[in-house]
């Protein structure tokens, strides 16, 4: 039975996009494609200019999300070729799924690079607990504190808003006691040994976290008409559940599922112009870097396959795991016998 969970796994992918197609078909149906083309184009060029300076920053945050995952499991990186596995692996993992294209581009090049795949496991491991820690880190927040008015649609009355936001952000603040408790230690769950951060760099996992889905959030704001009455406030939460939705079916670039439920929840936008805005989001945020993605990761292919044996080997020196650093309670003493 086991052998075919997997054919069973993308089938339901599949089953999941087809079915959000189609609600979304018949949602947008009593629309002409005019309609829907004079909606993109009623889209100023201020606005396009805007949310293309807001998915350079968003990409670049992004950076963060592997410099902190090679930081967490004590292993040492280039800069530059940080932030050619994180561009490439975002780009792709948006378009084609975390597991089907993100996964692959991040193992091939940190494998290239002379990392160990238990290595690389628990760094793809890292990138999944930095987004979901800031996700429900600035969820709860946003519900717990803004005045945020959610659509009918959600099933949710107005007076669990706070509860909710509470208990989500609790579980952000219980994943930061952990690792402060923890001190980089591996903790036991479940009679499994799970290794944790240090409690600066699960800060700065929930940092870069946040100013992510915030930056991506702020990209589809801005080609909203600007005559809607919806406030980013009202909006973030919204595309929150939206992008949560995405990587929960696991449905390849989302395609479907984002544009269905984003317009079944958001009022107060027209469905035609909200759906214009978010089809000139995918180009801007999905398919322009994965085109950008592909050339880098041809062009850098070629060059691996080119290397001199003394280029292999100094890339096994720049990737070296590094020593781990023991807190002070842990060092030796300098009178101790190790010492002497």
């Amino acid at each position: 039975m086991k052998k075919y969970l997997p054919i069973l796994g993308k089938l339901l992918v599949l089953l999941i996009c087809v079915l959000a197609c189609w609600l979304l078909y018949d949602k947008l149906k009593r629309y002409s494609m005019e309609e829907i083309i004079d909606s993109i184009l009623h889209i100023r060029h201020r606005q396009l200019v805007l949310a293309v300076i807001l998915v350079v920053i968003n990409y670049v945050i992004l950076v963060g999300y592997d410099w902190l995952a090679v930081k967490a499991i004590h292993r040492r990186l280039p800069f530059p070729r940080i932030c050619l596995v994180s561009f490439a692996g975002s780009a792709v993992s948006y378009n084609l799924g975390a597991l089907l294209g993100g996964t692959t581009v991040r193992y091939r090049l940190y494998s290239a690079w002379g990392f160990h795949p238990i290595d690389i496991v628990r760094l793809v491991l890292m990138l999944a607990v930095t987004f979901w820690i800031g996700a429900l880190g600035l969820a709860g927040g946003v519900l717990l504190f803004a005045d945020v008015h959610v659509p009918p649609g959600i099933g949710i009355d107005q007076s669990q808003i706070r509860t909710l936001g509470a208990i989500l952000l609790g579980i952000c603040l219980l994943y930061l006691f952990i690792c402060w408790w923890a001190k980089g230690r591996a903790v036991r769950i479940f009679k499994k040994e799970f290794a944790l951060p240090t409690l600066h760099i699960a800060l700065a996992q929930t940092a870069v976290a946040c100013a992510d889905l915030v930056a991506a959030a702020a990209c589809l704001y801005v080609l909203l008409p600007q005559h809607s009455a919806l406030s980013f406030a009202d909006f973030l939460p919204n595309y929150l559940l939206a992008q949560v939705s995405v990587v929960l079916t696991h449905v390849p670039g989302g395609v479907g599922v984002l544009e269905l439920i984003l317009m079944h929840i958001i009022q107060g936008v027209n469905p035609k112009r909200l759906f214009g805005a978010i089809l000139v989001f995918r180009v801007l945020y999905y398919l322009i870097p994965l085109l950008i993605s592909v050339v880098m990761l041809f062009i850098y292919e070629f060059r691996l396959r080119r290397r001199t044996p003394e280029e292999i080997a100094e890339d096994e020196r720049e990737t070296e795991e590094l020593p781990e650093k023991l807190p002070e309670s842990r060092r030796p003493s300098p009178d101790s016998p190790g010492q002497r």
